[in-house]
């Protein structure tokens, strides 16, 4: 560990200059009781020199039966730049996106079958969806200064330009919101199949920009049904970006998770997540994966990993299930290494971290945690993490 960054009581104008003290006001009596901590930290990127890419998520949130209550519903997942002074994390200046007009967007679920927006704590009265908006979880700065997110409503990869308006929006096969801006359904439509609240999460960007590795955060399938229930691996897609707006799957893999029982506390299978995801080199990322109790970070290898897009059963869901002989079937999922385990290392208050980053020295990694807007009021502010490895990776 070699320092800990925290970002101080920062008003949510800061980042959403749109949105007018009544509203946040109003959204304090909705069940929002502590505003001045925002959460920065869905996502991150270096972007050298000191200096930082975060991103927030869909805003304040809080849990309904069968959905979500916003209580700020004109909140716009907002491109956060920042640097580090002191121990705390300077804010340089907020991005919210926007639409083709120019227009904030939401962070309200965009289709039918998602999470059912609710005004307030109550749960009672619904929000209108919102088919522009999205919940950004992960975001990388492109070298020609645009970009991609990856959010878990649809779930989606998204391209925008430098300004934060969106232009492009690419979504499984069949899914096509009604969106301000041009939608394509070109990813795997495996990907529909992601569980409520844990979509495409973590992104990684080659340095020239022309290739993005999509994750979702957890297995597919129904919990309900043991065999996916049981599951530990989850679905990672290879696209070929180098021109945004004509986006190409190049790849389709499976990842394994750890055995919950190598984490200090008690997990189940259901409760592995993959949350955040940065490029190293050549075919290799990080990938930060948590679950109560901590995070572990791993050096993941795709090299050698089989693309399922050249076998006829790539995107069948009987490969994700529980106690699949992998070797049997003749594929092979990338090599993981384990870097860290954040509980051995001390320092750290949450395992709710959802952003990593390599430092241009490729041997320092940044984490940053999501602490959900402090949406019950005991959440702490959002933190950055600075840990040495014992190894460069590039």
């Amino acid at each position: 560990m070699t320092g800990v960054y925290t970002l101080p009581p920062t008003p949510i104008q800061t980042l959403n200059p749109h949105l007018s003290p009544e509203e946040v006001e109003a959204a304090s009596r909705k069940g929002w009781p502590v505003t001045d901590r925002p959460a920065i930290g869905s996502g991150l990127f270096y972007l050298g020199g000191g200096r930082f890419l975060g991103v927030t998520d869909r805003g304040p949130n809080g849990d309904c039966p069968g959905g979500k209550s916003f209580p700020l519903p004109r909140y716009s997942p907002t491109l956060v730049f920042f640097c580090l002074e002191g121990q705390e994390i300077r804010l340089e200046r907020g991005s919210p996106l926007r639409n083709p007009k120019g227009g904030p967007i939401t962070g309200l679920p965009n289709l039918p079958g998602e999470d059912v927006p609710f005004v307030d704590r109550h749960c009672q009265v619904r929000l209108p969806l919102d088919p522009d908006g999205v919940d950004v979880e992960d975001v990388a700065l492109t070298p020609s200064g645009g970009f991609w997110m990856v959010e878990e409503n649809s779930p989606s990869l998204l391209y925008a330009d430098s300004s934060g308006r969106v232009v492009v929006r690419y979504t499984p096969r069949g899914v096509r919101p009604a969106a301000s801006y041009p939608v394509r359904d070109i990813l795997p439509a495996i990907l529909r199949q992601r569980r409520a609240n844990r979509g495409l999460e973590n992104l990684a960007l080659s340095e020239d920009g022309a290739t993005a590795w999509l994750i979702l955060q957890s297995p597919i399938g129904p919990t309900a049904d043991p065999a996916f229930d049981q599951s530990l691996v989850a679905r990672a897609v290879r696209l070929d970006v180098s021109d945004p707006l004509r986006a190409k799957v190049t790849g389709l893999y499976l990842i394994p998770f750890s055995d919950p029982k190598e984490y200090p506390k008690p997990n189940r299978p259901r409760d592995m997540k993959y949350s955040a995801a940065a490029f190293v080199k050549d075919q290799t990322i990080l990938l930060l994966e948590r679950a109560e109790g901590g995070a572990r970070v791993f050096l993941v290898d795709f090299t050698q990993a089989t693309n399922l897009l050249e076998r006829p059963d790539g995107e069948s869901p009987e490969l994700d299930r529980a106690g699949i002989d992998y070797a049997a079937l003749g594929i092979r999922l990338p090599e993981r290494r384990l870097l860290l385990e954040t509980w051995r290392l001390g320092g750290f208050d949450t395992d709710k971290l959802e952003g990593i980053a390599l430092l241009e020295d490729g041997q320092t990694l940044a984490l940053v945690n999501d602490n959900d807007f402090a949406i019950t009021g005991n959440e702490g502010p959002s933190r950055l993490w600075l840990v040495r490895l014992g190894t460069k990776l590039r």
